[in-house]
């Protein structure tokens, strides 16, 4: 009776063994597979990035090929020769100097009432409960004033704004 059980566990043992090994064979394929997966992912995206660099760096050729070109074109008709730098910033050429243009009405402060994000350069994003400085320029949308933080100016929308003063 007691050899008859010894020999069932035996054989229980070895029919176990013998499915971890299967399910470890097939763990360890797996495994190999997602590494060589991983390889190619990498190497698709390596592919990806010079491809990208490649496009990038001939579109960056042709534009400089064709700012030349037009450079050549506005200095033969006599316009004054265009800065590669970039183009003046709208809200800022409005102050010359830093502070109000001649047309601006008076400065006031404004408290800022809910977050804004700014859309493009000539806007000014915001912070929900900062205090800054507003003016306003004739000719301007009258939904809009121009903000000042320091330094930084731009277009920002009234109803996002208490005024204070």
């Amino acid at each position: 009776l007691l050899s008859e059980e010894v020999d069932k566990a035996e054989h229980d043992l070895r029919v176990a063994q013998t499915e971890f090994d299967r399910q470890a064979e097939v763990t360890r394929l797996l495994l190999e597979g997602i590494s060589s997966t991983h390889l190619n992912h990498l190497r698709c995206l390596q592919e990806f990035a010079e491809a990208q660099a490649t496009y990038y760096a001939q579109c960056h050729h042709y534009m400089q090929d064709l700012q030349r070109e037009l450079n050549r074109c506005a200095n033969s008709a006599g316009a004054p020769h265009s800065s590669a730098a970039g183009y003046p910033d709208p809200v800022l050429s409005a102050f010359p100097s830093g502070r109000l243009s001649p047309g601006a009405s008076g400065s006031r402060k404004a408290k800022v009432l809910y977050d804004y994000d700014a859309h493009d350069a000539s806007e000014l994003s915001l912070l929900a409960d900062e205090v800054i400085t507003v003016y306003t320029v004739p000719g301007m949308d009258p939904d809009w004033l121009v903000g000042e933080r320091g330094n930084q100016k731009g277009k920002v929308p009234v109803t996002y704004l208490e005024l204070l003063s």
